[in-house]
């Protein structure tokens, strides 16, 4: 039996990743979840977080996923459909402490509940990106 599953990231911009994975841990609504080889079939909604990918080479790929669907098939298949991916090496840090404090302004100036919703979503999704950022800064460069 296989120790490795087909795995695919993509973004409304972009395909992040295709290949063997050996295992997938993601944010989910659930808690923080690992997808191995065979895992029952399994649709989760994702938070914003980090996607670590451990690769069939043994070496370890890490993303940030701002939501979305993880699906893990009968067919030993994982797809992750993110609302916006990056790699970590991408993330600037500078645009993403920016957009903390725009979220920040927009919860305090908000005039409904849809809009501070809004705002707190962009809040969370800001934090996530600075503190996946900070945790992996050695890989920066690197993809």
């Amino acid at each position: 039996m296989s120790k490795t599953f087909k795995l695919t990231v993509l973004s409304a911009e972009r395909e992040l990743y295709s290949g063997e994975a050996i295992a997938l841990t993601a944010p989910t609504e659930m808690g923080e979840v690992t997808v191995m080889a065979h895992h029952i079939p399994l649709v989760a909604n994702l938070h914003a977080g980090e996607l670590t990918i451990k690769k069939a080479d043994g070496t370890d790929d890490y993303l940030f996923a701002g939501g979305g669907v993880l699906e893990f098939t009968p067919t030993n298949e994982c797809r992750v459909l993110a609302d916006v991916a990056e790699r970590v090496s991408e993330i600037d840090e500078k645009a993403a402490e920016e957009a903390r404090e725009r979220a920040k302004q927009a919860i305090e100036s908000a005039e409904s509940e849809p809009e501070v919703a809004a705002a707190q979503a962009a809040l969370l999704h800001a934090i996530a990106r600075l503190r996946i950022a900070e945790k992996n800064r050695h890989l920066r460069g690197r993809h």
